[in-house]
């Protein structure tokens, strides 16, 4: 899906939240849905495998929200995501045209165009940019700053995490997985600028990491532990050996997932210059006659 697409929903995500009159975090999307006059209820606990569900019936809108993870900032995810389906250009007459009820599986875990568009109109109406890069500069870079997020704007983790590397100028990547595979990887700008980086497919295997170890042990998982060390730029994307990188995790309970983080505090003219020191000592302690052969 064209990347411009998803910055369009999230930038109309933010607009909403603004027109609303939300000017710091947290961002409520239940007074939203209730200033739009949508009901709002919770789906019976007997319905699994959906996050939420938008219906539209006679011109009139209805939003049906989990609390199976018993988490309120995944809740008001949800209902984030589902006012997206509200918001959206063509995301309304596509549902009814589908017969009038959308079941979605919010949070970033779904691939289709609808379900993307939706989770970044959510993002972006949780975590305003401006609001997000004020919040992160009094923060330290890395999964503590996203954790803080996450209970300042009453949002995902994986909200949180995504939108802390979307407004971060350092390198940041965000790395979702289940056991021993990768879900999705979504990185700072400053990260993909590290070099000519492989990419990180969905139920690519994790490489032997923190990560990899901590996800070995399922109770990690299901009781969000956190572990941290240091790892190495090419162990997961290849490119350049010697830059060392924050991986920091952390089990997401009964959704099943682990989140990492891996993070640098140096900006990348920082790596650059430390990449042509090192290619500089390397080049004097080179035999001269190995050159031109």
């Amino acid at each position: 899906m064209p990347s411009f697409q998803l910055k369009m929903a999230t930038q109309l995500g933010e607009k909403i939240a603004a027109d609303h009159g939300f000017a710091s975090l947290p961002v409520k999307p239940f007074k939203i849905a209730e200033a739009k006059e949508i009901p709002v209820e919770a789906k019976p606990p007997e319905v699994k495998g959906v996050s939420g569900a938008m219906i539209f019936v006679d011109g009139d809108a209805r939003i049906i929200y989990s609390r199976d993870l018993n988490n309120r900032g995944f809740e008001n995810f949800c209902v984030s995501h589902e006012l997206g389906h509200y918001f959206l250009p063509g995301h309304p007459e596509e549902i009814i045209k589908q017969g009038g009820t959308h079941l979605s599986r919010a949070n970033f875990s779904e691939a289709t165009s609808i379900e993307l568009e939706a989770d970044h109109f959510a993002s972006g109406l949780l975590l305003p940019s401006v609001l997000t890069k004020k919040f992160l500069d009094s923060q330290q870079v890395g999964l503590e700053g996203v954790l803080a997020l996450a209970e300042t704007a009453e949002c995902s983790r994986t909200a949180a995490a995504i939108r802390a590397a979307e407004c971060s100028g350092y390198p940041v990547a965000v790395i979702m997985s289940r056991a021993d595979k990768i879900a999705y990887a979504f990185l700072s700008e400053g990260f993909k600028q590290l070099g000519n980086l492989a990419w990180l497919r969905k139920g690519t295997p994790l490489p032997s990491s923190l990560t990899q170890r901590f996800n070995s042990n399922p109770a990690n998982v299901l009781k969000a532990e956190k572990a941290c060390g240091e790892t190495h730029l090419g162990d997961w994307f290849g490119g350049v050996k010697g830059i060392t990188l924050d991986e920091e995790v952390v089990g997401l309970g009964s959704y099943g997932f682990t989140l990492t983080i891996l993070s640098s505090e140096s900006r990348l003219s920082e790596h650059n210059e430390e990449e042509d020191e090192d290619a500089e000592l390397e080049k004097s302690w080179t035999p001269k006659f190995a050159y031109n052969r």
